[in-house]
């Protein structure tokens, strides 16, 4: 089986690192997996949903903006902040979810305010949608990291 090593760094700690068959991961342009030897890329990452496949099972991770760097044999995933299913509170997210909704609704002619606001919003919707994928029976696993 063909693996590529992953590291998922953020300003705190190292999130994961171990021997993936594959990660996909949200782009500006859309959704990439990468499989073992994928020819060498630097690509900024948006918030949303990371999916690695390991030993055929999935695990989902929320992230927040950052960088990966692919070089053939080795996947950086450098963060702002990600966090693995297993840690979402969906209660929480869910909050989340309604305090941006209320600040969009209020902030309409502030557009920074309302730029922040819109970030929330994506941020809780992709831990959500995470959180619901482990809740849903997908696998997930512990692993090194």
């Amino acid at each position: 089986m063909k693996e590529i090593k992953l590291k998922i760094v953020t300003p705190e700690k190292v999130l994961y690192e171990g021997m993936v068959e594959s990660v996909s991961f949200p782009t500006t342009e859309g959704e990439i997996t990468v499989l073992p030897h994928h020819i060498p890329i630097i690509s900024a990452v948006k918030a949303g949903e990371l999916k690695i496949k390991v030993s055929g099972k999935e695990d989902f991770f929320h992230v927040t903006r950052g960088v990966l760097e692919v070089t053939g044999e080795m996947m950086t995933l450098l963060t702002d902040a990600a966090e693995r299913s297993l840690e979402i509170d969906e209660e929480r997210a869910k909050e989340a979810h309604e305090r941006a909704k209320q600040i969009m609704a209020e902030k309409r002619t502030d557009i920074e305010s309302y730029a922040e606001a819109v970030a929330q919003l994506e941020r809780a919707l992709s831990r959500l949608k995470v959180v619901r994928r482990r809740r849903g029976g997908r696998s997930s696993f512990n692993s090194q990291g």
